[in-house]
């Protein structure tokens, strides 16, 4: 089988220089594809800096056909992305603030084919970690892709892929948390935010992206002593309140990501 169409998409705020930690495959990861109406291969690259979607050599490709493929693909290449942050605990501790974007379209026999090159999602020492699994990790992204889901709730989505462009580490947790509790009371249908909505929300489903609950008492102004509150809302509360917290507080990308796991759950269980 050859190689005649194919689409290349440039992936940025994944892969880092200098001093900001990052993660790699060994080598550059390949998925087949079984049962798509377009792909038939995904190739991500060891530096996770570009996806490569190889298509039917069978399609026509015609100028509206072509827009119709490229749409589909940005679709397809952001659910992947949601993935990549839902299972961010197998690489926890790096940077992630992913946006995609057009690199390249090749399609055989179709010289006369254009297509605009836009973007989508309106977009110390550092560590690199190696994955040698770099093909069961492409597979498990390319397993949650939901294309209607991501479709049907792009702005939601999109607002999180803004989020996670912040530069100051604090404002975007809190950020972040901010949005997760809008969310979660649109998922039980309250009138009013609360934390406490965010405790129970957490607690039903961080396993659902491979995170471990830890629970404390709450340190939210007038809690109750039987109160409790999960992990990320302690750490909002401490940046939060700060006369209630002794010393340093230190919000990791390790948080930031499991946070943002959260919110792709709570994007998914939004009624549409």
């Amino acid at each position: 089988m050859q190689d005649n169409n194919y689409v290349v998409f440039e992936i940025i705020g994944v892969k880092h220089g200098g001093f900001v930690n990052s993660f790699v495959f060994s080598q550059d990861a390949v998925c087949e594809i079984c049962n798509d109406k377009f792909i038939r291969k995904v190739v991500v690259s060891a530096d996770i800096s570009n996806a490569t979607f190889y298509l039917h050599d069978s399609l026509e490709i015609t100028n509206e056909t072509s827009s119709q493929i490229v749409d589909y693909l940005y679709q397809y290449l952001g659910s992947m992305m949601i993935s990549l942050l839902k299972n961010s605990s197998q690489y926890s501790s790096v940077s992630l603030m992913p946006t995609i974007r057009l690199s390249s379209a090749h399609f055989a026999g179709a010289d006369s084919v254009k297509l605009n090159d836009y973007f989508h999602m309106h977009d110390s020492l550092a560590i690199q970690y190696k994955l040698d699994n770099g093909n069961d990790v492409l597979k498990k992204w390319i397993q949650d892709v939901k294309v209607s889901n991501y479709t049907s709730k792009k702005d939601k989505y999109d607002i999180l892929f803004l989020l996670l462009q912040g530069k100051n580490v604090v404002q975007k947790y809190m950020a972040m948390y901010a949005y997760l509790m809008s969310l979660v009371r649109e998922i039980y249908s309250k009138p009013n935010e609360g934390q406490k909505q965010v405790v129970q929300y957490v607690t039903d489903n961080c396993s659902r992206v491979g995170i471990t609950l830890s629970t404390s008492p709450s340190t939210r102004p007038g809690a109750k002593p039987t109160d409790n509150e999960d992990q990320f809302t302690a750490l909002r509360n401490k940046i939060g309140h700060p006369a209630v917290t002794n010393g340093y507080i230190n919000v990791s990308e390790n948080a930031v990501n499991g946070l943002a796991s959260i919110i792709c759950c709570a994007i998914e269980d939004v009624p549409s």
